[in-house]
């Protein structure tokens, strides 16, 4: 098992539309005032295709959150001279190591403030259903709701905030990514043949969108449309990513989905987190 780091007085996260009913309200359908709902434990993966230990650290994540769909949300940071490499998933890397220049891989942050390796957590195991457990069962008080459409090239999506108590911070921010489910193209040297839960875009971008202090029973709504521009990038490596302003890297854009979540970046906790379809 692990420590937790964080304050459980107001933790959490919550299911999307599409990965989990919201828990049942008095506020016009919303979730009841001062009771916890479901916590969705935002799995931040930090993982690379030509990286060794991380494809027996993706059989431990998919081992660990097996049985648990509607507890979690995951996604995914392909890094290091995986062709998937965006400056995005970099700097996400890099927030949770401040003052450094260089990062490790896998390595995966729960929640904001929970980190480990996957492989290697403080006993000297692996990731396991135990772990997350723990995790799961600190209170959330922040319903996330998400849904999402996708129309050729453009996603539009829809995110509902419930909080039932309040909610405040220096520095909220709301997060938006888009994932692929599933990808193939970006097989690299470890012998992953296969990769779940791939981060294509943040919307509008990597630093989140600035929320105001959430008040109990007031739902925050907030509507984003992104398109991903040209065709696809069939060259990128590490020394040359994709450019979002001309190309993309979806190999199937209707294996897209969403994860959301809202972050206190002072402190990196994360209040809950959604997500449109499956995990």
């Amino acid at each position: 098992m692990f420590a937790l780091w964080m304050f459980l007085a107001c933790a959490g996260p919550k299911g999307g539309v599409d990965s989990g009913p919201p828990s049942p309200g008095d506020i016009d359908g919303g979730p009841a005032i001062g009771e916890p709902v479901t916590r969705l434990v935002l799995h931040e993966v930090f993982s690379g295709s030509n990286c060794g230990p991380c494809a027996p650290a993706a059989e431990n994540m998919a081992t660990a959150l097996a049985g648990q769909d509607g507890t979690y949300s995951l996604l995914k940071y392909q890094l290091g001279s995986d062709p998937y490499i965006t400056p995005e998933a970099i700097s996400r890397r890099m927030l949770y190591l401040p003052g450094e220049s260089s990062y490790s891989i896998p390595w995966v942050v729960a929640d904001g403030r929970n980190e480990f390796h996957p492989n290697e957590m403080d006993d000297g195991e692996a990731y396991g259903t135990d772990d997350f457990e723990v995790l799961a069962a600190q209170p959330a008080y922040l319903a996330v709701n998400v849904s999402s459409t996708t129309t050729g090239q453009t996603l539009d999506i829809s995110v509902e905030l419930w909080p039932t108590q309040d909610i405040s911070g220096e520095d909220l921010r709301l997060f938006v990514a888009i994932k692929e489910n599933t990808t193939e193209n970006n097989i690299g040297s470890n012998g992953q043949t296969e990769f779940k839960a791939v981060l294509k875009k943040f919307v509008p971008d990597g630093d989140g969108t600035p929320v105001d202090a959430l008040v109990a029973g007031t739902p925050s709504i907030h509507s984003f449309s992104y398109t991903f521009a040209g065709e696809y990038a069939t060259e990128t490596s590490m020394s040359s990513p994709v450019d979002h302003a001309t190309a993309h890297t979806v190999e199937d854009f209707d294996d897209l989905d969403v994860v959301v979540w809202v972050q206190d970046m002072v402190t990196w906790e994360v209040f809950n987190s959604g997500a449109s379809g499956t995990n």
